[in-house]
Formats: structure tokens, sequence, C-alpha cells
């Protein structure tokens, strides 16, 4: 049990690729704090989580054996975030692990996108990230050790059509890593950023929904950037990148980042 006796918050772990990143976590011994919004946004057309979706992610985590709450948080709302740290203190007594996987997505032209689109995904990724970096991190420097692993994707290493807030804020994410990492190196705390391809989750099943694209002709559009297509890159797989980014195996890496795409960024320029 290479985490055992950490505690780890993941932010929207309520399903998708936050919950099997818990679950890699929860398998190595870490006690888990589910962090998620469980409500809808304006702007996206589909279903974020819900009450129903937490409880069930909790009720699976503590099945593995380990302690596990679920906690709503708006990671956009400073009050929010600042409450989440507040209550995990309390409850588990320190936190040795932040993982900022909440996120979310639409798809449109930025000639046609109004702001409140613009913030809404902004907001979650990047400001979202800062904010619980901004509240976590002085607990992780008070005890001297720690680990930041901030989700973005291939979208922040190259741009998107119809996706540039998306990847503005997943660019984002990668330099203010950087930044973290050298900030807090010295407290011996490291922060690192995983990159996802395409995973077929709940957001990227509404996403192709909306354009009527579902099930196999859906997946046949969205993973066609991929050079490995069998097996198709799944939420495990972001989840285990996760978990060796935390453990001692990677303890020299940190500013950096690792892709999870099946190759997609290979034959990008």
């Amino acid at each position: 049990m290479k985490l055992e006796g950490k505690v780890a918050i993941v932010t929207g772990g309520a399903r998708g690729n936050g919950l099997a990143i818990a679950r890699c976590l929860a398998e190595e011994g870490a006690q888990i704090a589910v962090a998620d919004i469980c409500a809808n946004m304006n702007t996206l057309p589909y279903d974020l989580s819900n009450e129903a979706d937490m409880n069930e992610a909790v009720a699976g985590l503590q099945a593995l054996g380990v302690r596990a709450l679920g906690f709503r948080c708006d990671v956009r709302r400073r009050a929010d975030v600042e409450a989440l740290v507040e209550q995990v203190l309390a409850a588990f007594g320190r936190i040795d692990i932040l993982v900022n996987n909440a996120g979310n997505s639409s798809m449109v032209a930025i000639a046609e996108m109004d702001e409140e689109t613009w913030d809404e995904v902004l907001d979650t990724h990047l400001k979202g990230t800062y904010l619980c970096c901004r509240y976590v991190l002085p607990h992780m420097i008070a005890q001297h050790s720690g680990n930041v692993v901030s989700i973005s994707s291939v979208g922040g290493q190259r741009g998107f059509g119809m996706g540039g807030h998306y990847c503005a804020a997943k660019h984002g994410i990668i330099g203010l890593n950087k930044s973290l990492a050298m900030e807090v190196a010295d407290h011996n705390i490291r922060c690192n950023v995983v990159c996802p391809g395409t995973v077929w989750t709940p957001m990227m099943q509404g996403i192709a929904a909306y354009f009527g694209l579902e099930g196999e002709e859906g997946k046949e559009q969205f993973f066609a950037g991929h050079l490995i297509k069998d097996p198709e890159v799944a939420p495990e797989d972001i989840g285990r990148a996760v978990r060796w980014l935390v453990t001692d195996e990677a303890r020299c890496i940190t500013g950096n980042m690792i892709t999870v795409d099946g190759g997609w960024t290979a034959k990008a320029p």
C-alpha cells in the first residue's frame, strides 16, 4: 500500500476520470475526499454529476476498505473551496494529495461565444485549479510534504476548433503548474500535470450527443486522432498515471506532465 495514511482531495470526483483517479488512489490505501459540484451549469449541453452520483462514488470507495467522504464544492467559488479545505482538515486531519480534476467543456466558435460560456469553462478549469492550490498549499507547506496533480488535456498542447475556451484553460493549467512547481519545491511538494486524450466519459458522451453523434459513431469521430485505438484510453488509464505521479516512484518528477493519449500528440506539430 504505497499511499497508506495519505489523504487525497479529488475534485470532480463523483464520476468519470475523477472517480477513476479516486479509485486508483484508494487501491493504494489513500483516504479520499471526493469534491464535486453536484449541479448543472447553464451553458453546458449535458448534465453534470448529482447527489446520487456522489453517494454512489463514496460508497464504492468505502467498499475498497478506505475512508471516503463526499463534499459539495463549486471550485469556481472561493468560499466553497475554503470551506472544502476546512472540512477535509477537520475530518481527516491533513491533506497530502490534491488532484485538480474538475472540468467541463462545450463546443462553440469564439465568434459566437457569449461571456457566460467562456467564464463557465475558464473558471472551472483554471480559476478552480488556482483556488484549490491557493487554499491547500499552505497546509502542505506547513507539513513540508505534498503532491499536486492537475488534469490538463491534449487541448493544453494544441488547439481545437470550437474549443478555444477549453484550450485556453488547459494551456493555462500547464503554465500554472510549472510556476507552482518552482514555488514549492523547497517545501518537498511536487506539482505535475496529466494530459488525457479522448476518454469516453459522460462529458464527452454529452458533447457528442449534442451534435447528434452517439455510440460507436461518436467514439469513432472523437477518437480519430489516436494512433492506438485498441485499447481506447479509459478513465483508469488517467487514474493510474495520477497514482504513479503521487508515489515515491516519481519522487524526482515535478513541473512536468504525462500525456495519456494513445499517441495523438505524436503527429501534432
